[in-house]
């Protein structure tokens, strides 16, 4: 008896064929597709137009060259003009921002060297614990002068006394016009604090942001009120 055995090869090539159909039938376009490629080589322009780009090669490089120039030179001129379309923007944000004055970053020098007077004249009242000292300084109708005085009164009634050291000071930003305005600066003090003689606290590099604000009187510049926000203590 005769064992039966299966022709594998012939199975394995009609597999193949059926497999290298399906692909080729895949890779083939649509029928939609393949009447719209015919239609396009049929037409007489399209056809013209293949025949001249074949028999000269080195014009479609030239057009290709040249096309490419043209975008090059598009897109840099873009970008040249995109800080015109910038400074344009600020221009009018500029315009809208001109409804609030701009603080000026340096005030006047007399405005300066008022402040620093102020400064060595604040250091030497609280060390003799006397508010007079700041009297002609601040607005007598303003509430720094009011605050002056409700302070000096407690550091006298404690026995306190300060030997405040001002290390450096700088002006942050202004709006000051002849009449009055505001200015912030920045300070850093020194502060050794003592009650009766003795030393209660000793603090270095206390760094503080303060705004005045201020008008000038008849006799000169004067502090209305001032606030001070201690960033370092």
């Amino acid at each position: 008896m005769k064992s039966f055995r299966r022709n594998r090869s012939r199975r394995r090539r009609m597999v193949s064929r059926r497999v290298a159909q399906r692909q080729n039938t895949s890779c083939l376009p649509a029928t939609s597709d393949r009447d719209l490629w015919q239609l396009l080589l049929v037409h007489p322009s399209v056809d013209r137009l293949l025949t001249v780009m074949l028999r000269c090669p080195y014009a479609l490089m030239i057009v290709a060259i040249g096309v490419g120039a043209g975008l090059a030179i598009w897109h840099i001129a873009a970008i040249q003009s995109a800080p015109d379309a910038m400074s344009n923007l600020t221009r009018v944000v500029d315009m809208h921002g001109s409804l609030s004055p701009t603080p000026a970053i340096t005030p006047a020098n007399d405005i300066v060297r008022f402040l620093a007077a102020y400064n060595q004249a604040s250091a030497l009242a609280a060390e003799q614990g006397h508010a007079a000292l700041l009297e002609s300084y601040l607005a007598p109708d303003g509430p720094a002068w009011q605050a002056v005085v409700a302070e000096y009164a407690r550091r006298t009634s404690a026995g306190e006394r300060r030997n405040s050291t001002l290390v450096r000071w700088g002006v942050l930003q202004s709006d000051i016009t002849s009449a009055g305005g505001w200015i912030d600066t920045q300070e850093q003090w020194d502060v050794i604090i003592t009650v009766g003689g003795r030393i209660v606290s000793s603090r270095r590099g206390v760094l503080t942001r303060n705004r005045y604000w201020l008008r000038r009187d008849a006799d000169g510049w004067r502090i209305v009120d001032a606030t001070t926000i201690e960033v370092i203590r």
